[in-house]
């Protein structure tokens, strides 16, 4: 068992190696302490620009994580966060949450910085990719509570879910929010889902979970086929702004 520290305390600002001090992207975090891989949204060495992180205190994971969608006082809260880093002059707001994807038009209703709330949004152009009926594999924290709501009108019936709930040490820190993770029997977990997915013969897999990025590699080595995350997608984004 290892113990990973962040790389910077939430709530600062990661600088380039240019000096720019101005963040980029703007990270609404849990209330979590779990460790963060690189490559985890919430682990400020992921990126090579600056990040802004604003960790929401009611934010809890078993408050977020649910079938019935996240609590209103908590949505209320993600949504003032959301509107704090547009005010700090952030490109691009995203959450280290793919069960936020339900906020999608609430957040954006009420903000004009570019908003991707989950990986889920990333559906209908996988869509348009695959095909109107290819199967895509979503791989998730929790096969049980990951609904239709949280894909934000974008589910549909070719989409196969599976989760690491059923594994035995990334659901069980991130949902206790323990202090210290053993990496290769997380990716173990996270590969033993992936097994249950290629049942399905998906065309692509999706990340929902955010946690699940510092695998993708692994990911796409053990599927043979291609893997889309929140990561890719925010330097999609961001490099479209040069």
């Amino acid at each position: 068992m290892i113990t990973i520290e962040p790389s910077q305390p939430f709530g600062s600002t990661t600088t380039t190696p240019e000096g720019a001090t101005q963040p980029r992207l703007g990270v609404i975090m849990l209330n979590t302490h779990f460790p963060r891989l690189p490559g985890d949204v919430g682990n400020p060495q992921t990126f090579a620009f600056p990040s802004q992180y604003v960790r929401v205190q009611t934010a809890t994971v078993d408050r977020v994580i649910s079938a019935q969608g996240v609590q209103p006082d908590v949505a209320e809260a993600i949504l003032q966060a959301a509107i704090q880093l547009e005010q700090q002059g952030v490109e691009l707001i995203v959450t280290s949450c793919g069960f936020l994807g339900e906020l999608q038009g609430t957040i954006e209703s009420h903000t004009h910085t570019p908003l991707l709330s989950s990986s889920l949004m990333l559906v209908p152009l996988l869509r348009n990719v695959f095909g109107r009926q290819a199967r895509l594999g979503v791989l998730t924290f929790d096969s049980r509570k990951l609904k239709p709501l949280h894909f934000n009108g974008h589910h549909d019936q070719w989409i196969d879910i599976e989760g690491i709930e059923g594994g035995q040490e990334l659901h069980r820190v991130i949902s206790q929010d323990l202090p210290t993770l053993d990496p290769q029997r997380a990716e173990a977990d996270v590969l033993a889902a992936v097994d249950r997915l290629l049942h399905h013969k998906p065309a692509a897999l999706l990340l929902e979970c955010t946690n699940l990025s510092p695998y993708i590699e692994a990911i796409r080595q053990h599927s043979g086929l291609p893997v889309f995350d929140l990561i890719q997608a925010i330097h999609w984004l961001l490099a479209a702004k040069g």
